[in-house]
């Protein structure tokens, strides 16, 4: 069907902005705003999207669900390491992040890795090589970034995921996500050998955040405000963002 075709059928449909960049489709659904999406990603796709080709990467496998929790909430464990060493014990263990120069709407954190931290650890002799073009702090480690308000994407050497939070009500979360690799990686031989180790990692951490995320709900109603600790810089990062963001739109 052609796209003038559309307006035969009276569908009542509403046009909204929407751009791809870099392998990557974003859609605007505020009609007053009107920033050019390249304005609003800032340096997003120049210090991370393309060092990692992201457009030469292809969806492989997409789930959607819903959760008993604030999306804010899963943000905040997207973004810290606190928890890996406890949570992820046997899934990620130990991993050492810093934050990423940023700007504009996106922030980020970087772990530099000789092996893939997308597979478990006793499997990472496993992964696929680094492809073609991916140079660079890309070709060295991890990019775990936040594109606001809740995209959460993850682009190591060989591999990227996401977890697209979208929130349905203060206590219940849309979750969106989705395995992609390289063109290349897709055309080898043991693809589809090797692959299946990769979503057995990928289901099961993120599996774990599901459930302690949902756990952190419940344990907001005890009206303690916590702290943050010295290696949580990116999630108070993020609440002071979110808390700024309510005062300059009116809220208190």
């Amino acid at each position: 069907m052609k796209r003038s075709d559309l307006k035969k059928l009276d569908l009542n449909l509403v046009p909204i902005q929407c751009e791809a960049v870099a392998g990557l489709v974003f859609i605007n659904l505020n009609k007053e705003n009107e920033m050019p999406l390249e304005v609003y990603l800032g340096n997003y796709i120049d210090k991370v999207a393309l060092p990692h080709q992201t457009q030469r990467m292809h969806c492989v496998q997409e789930k959607s669900y819903a959760l008993t929790t604030n999306w804010k909430l899963y943000i905040e464990v997207d973004m810290e390491t606190l928890h890996t060493n406890f949570i992820h014990s046997h899934s990620i263990g130990s991993q050492p992040v810093k934050p990423v120069e940023h700007d504009s709407n996106w922030f980020g954190v970087y772990h530099q890795n000789s092996l893939s931290p997308a597979l478990f650890p006793e499997k990472r002799n496993l992964a696929f090589p680094t492809p073609r073009d991916v140079i660079g702090e890309a070709a060295e480690g991890t990019h775990f970034s936040v594109i606001l308000p809740g995209f959460f994407i993850v682009t190591a050497p060989e591999v990227m995921w996401w977890i697209q939070k979208t929130p349905i009500s203060a206590t219940r979360t849309s979750v969106n996500v989705g395995y992609a690799f390289h063109d290349e990686t897709l055309a080898r031989h043991d693809f589809n050998e090797i692959a299946p180790h990769y979503f057995e990692r990928l289901d099961q951490v993120i599996l774990e955040d599901d459930q302690i995320c949902e756990y952190q709900l419940e344990g907001l109603s005890n009206r303690v405000r916590g702290h943050f600790t010295p290696v949580e810089p990116v999630a108070a990062y993020f609440s002071e963002l979110i808390e700024t963001r309510l005062l300059e739109a009116g809220y208190e």
